[in-house]
């Protein structure tokens, strides 16, 4: 096995996420009236993004190979695709999504930042604790659940953030809180992670499969079992560290560009402006 033919063959074409992905760009097409603009192109790039990781050679490996490989690909889906999506979403619909009593009722709720950041948090350090996370590589259900748990939960925590509606979005100074607070928690999990005993995931122990992926991982790739697992700790802390500064620094630029933004009075931990 070389680099190549893993890169060629490790590819797994679920038809419920390819369709599922399919359904999401095409709904969205239909409601934008297949106008083809900026954030269209965003949109797009989340929906591939999320197709990509969730059928190609990330997810293929860290089902069966790689710990960091899987650490990689939930970071993706939590951290990279649902910016991506909201950042894609135009105003007119959400409005009109929101007019309806149960789903303005339903959004108010879950954009206020301390039920988006203890969701979202939650459910990373949840699906991480060894019981569930071995669970879910051995029953495809739990699998497919913890995906969407990821995605769901992210899209929840980011919307506070990236909601195309500007009244309902954190002012940037507690939006900047919002986002430091989890991305600390986040380094922690992925701290404890880098130092964790390789046994607490026994899934990746094994040492051959009569495909010669291992060999390759062993001898070019030079990945033991406690390495794979030192390496993934650090995708979750440092990768995933890099992508909340992304979006914390997206945060602090709107007090540039809108600096009165700083004189918006805050009271408690909610949103800086009235609906």
């Amino acid at each position: 096995m070389t680099n190549g033919q893993l890169l060629a063959e490790a590819w797994n074409f679920q038809p419920a996420v390819i369709f599922g992905s399919a359904a999401l760009f095409f709904a969205y097409l239909w409601v934008v009236r297949f106008r083809m603009n900026r954030k269209t192109a965003l949109f797009g790039s989340g929906v591939l993004f999320m197709l990509l990781t969730l059928i190609g050679p990330l997810d293929f490996l860290g089902d069966n190979y790689l710990f960091s490989a899987h650490m990689m690909e939930h970071i993706l889906l939590y951290l990279a695709v649902p910016p991506l999506l909201l950042l894609g979403l135009p105003p007119a619909p959400v409005r009109s999504l929101l007019s309806i009593e149960i789903a303005a009722k339903a959004e108010r709720f879950l954009r206020k930042p301390t039920i988006g950041w203890l969701v979202a948090v939650g459910a990373m350090w949840f699906w991480h604790l060894p019981v569930l996370y071995n669970a879910a590589l051995k029953h495809e259900g739990i699998h497919a659940v913890e995906h969407l748990s990821l995605l769901l939960t992210g899209t929840i925590f980011f919307w506070p953030i990236f909601t195309p509606l500007q009244s309902h979005r954190l002012s940037p100074v507690i939006g900047a809180v919002y986002i430091f607070t989890a991305m600390s928690a986040n380094m922690i999990l992925g701290i404890l992670l880098t130092f964790s005993p390789v046994g607490y995931y026994p899934s990746y122990l094994r040492s051959s499969d009569g495909t010669g992926i291992f060999r390759l991982i062993r001898t070019v790739w030079k990945l033991d079992p406690q390495s794979d697992l030192n390496l993934g700790g650090m995708v979750m802390w440092i990768i995933g560290g890099l992508l909340y500064f992304a979006s914390l620094m997206a945060v602090i630029s709107r007090l540039y560009r809108n600096p009165e933004e700083w004189e918006t009075e805050e009271k408690g931990f909610g949103n800086a402006k009235p609906q």
